[in-house]
């Protein structure tokens, strides 16, 4: 699970930036907290979520202000509800409970319930529009921050829970941290905006790898164990809560590097799985002498994929049909897998490019072979 502790070595830098006034970020304009109008939000006020990567047309705004009791009449409701409520509530970090925490956002979720039925709009620009308004209560929604903490869409409650106790976990430092720090009206910033900018802004891990860190000296067990990679298990069995729920690459070994035998079909191959390769086209793509049978890449999960690739091979499932070619090896009970992890969010080298990059370099030490299973489609 990520935490914005992880950002804290580079929190200075990153809130430096956002906010310098020849930085090109929306702090100088998005952040200008509007004057409290009692009638409600404006049209301006909506389309000012713009400022932070919204797209919101015309079409998206004029229903809103529209006369009738339609979605996006009660979406406006809704929201205007929540300003109402929200704007005296005490700081997010300040609830004393995820309870307490559920009541001061009731109105909130509301509005976001009520996005659900207006095309266009989201919790996303519903906390965009309603965070200017209340920026110590409503937090910003976004893609990143929702991969930041691993939740998916429609996790609203889920997300302020996650979020909650990690701003609670480092309250001390991102306090004094923003306390540097002022909006150009002279506002001290919210440990919301605090921790949304952080978690916005480019980070690169210090422990993230490259790829002169995942590339062995031998492209064999001990090879890859010098170099950080865990794991070397039996595939076939693979414990799966023994592997790490978070990005990363693997490696499929052989300890016997000899030519093996080759089965004509996927012993639990199904009609419904991709077809099973012939001898002739696997032997061709054998690389004497190589441990290492295939490399391949999780984005999200290296559980999750590692046990598409055992189910695959079960014949139980149809999504891993990349490195399928181990499965008609006679010994393929045998394989052993690894892994490196990846730091869940960073801005530094990608799943994808790790595995390119390791093919390459698998190539580089074989002459040019590309590792056994990693047949190009």
């Amino acid at each position: 699970m990520n935490s914005i502790a992880q950002r804290k070595h580079t929190a200075a830098d990153s809130l430096s930036k956002y906010t310098s006034p020849r930085g090109g970020y929306a702090f100088r304009t998005y952040d200008l907290q509007p004057t409290h109008r009692s009638e409600g939000l404006l049209p301006d006020d909506i389309l000012a979520a713009n400022l932070l990567s919204l797209r919101l047309s015309a079409n998206d705004v004029i229903p809103l202000f529209a006369e009738g009791d339609e979605a996006p009449q009660k979406l406006l409701e809704a929201m205007n509800t929540a300003l109402v409520a929200l704007s005296e509530e005490r700081p997010f970090e300040a609830q004393g409970s995820t309870a307490d925490l559920d009541r001061a956002l009731a109105t909130l979720m509301n509005a976001n319930e009520a996005a659900k039925s207006v095309p266009g709009w989201t919790s996303v620009t519903v906390s965009k529009v309603l965070h200017r308004q209340a920026p110590q209560i409503v937090p910003i929604i976004d893609s990143r921050v929702r991969n930041f903490y691993g939740v998916r869409k429609n996790q609203d409650r889920k997300l302020y829970h996650l979020l909650w106790n990690d701003l609670r976990e480092n309250e001390g430092w991102l306090a004094d941290l923003g306390r540097d720090y002022r909006t150009a009206d002279d506002r001290e910033l919210s440990l919301l905006r605090v921790a949304d900018i952080l978690i916005w802004m480019p980070s690169t891990d210090p422990n993230a790898p490259t790829i002169d860190d995942l590339t062995p000296v031998t492209w064999d067990h001990r090879g890859l164990e010098a170099r950080g990679w865990e794991g070397f298990t039996p595939l076939a069995t693979l414990d799966l809560s023994a592997v790490p729920d978070v990005p990363g690459v693997y490696a499929v070994l052989r300890s016997d590097t000899t030519e093996p035998e080759f089965l004509p079909e996927r012993p639990e191959a199904t009609a419904r799985q991709a077809y099973s390769y012939t001898e002739s086209d696997l032997r061709s793509r054998w690389v004497p002498e190589a441990s290492v049978l295939n490399l391949g890449r999780a984005g999200t999960s290296l559980r999750k994929r590692l046990r598409q690739y055992r189910k695959f091979g079960e014949g139980t499932g149809l999504n891993h049909k990349g490195g399928r070619s181990v499965w008609q090896l006679t010994d393929a009970d045998r394989l052993t897998v690894a892994w490196r992890q990846f730091p869940v969010t960073f801005d530094g080298l990608s799943t994808r490019a790790a595995e390119s990059g390791l093919i390459e370099q698998f190539q580089e030490a074989h002459g040019g072979a590309r590792p056994f299973a990693n047949r190009i489609r």
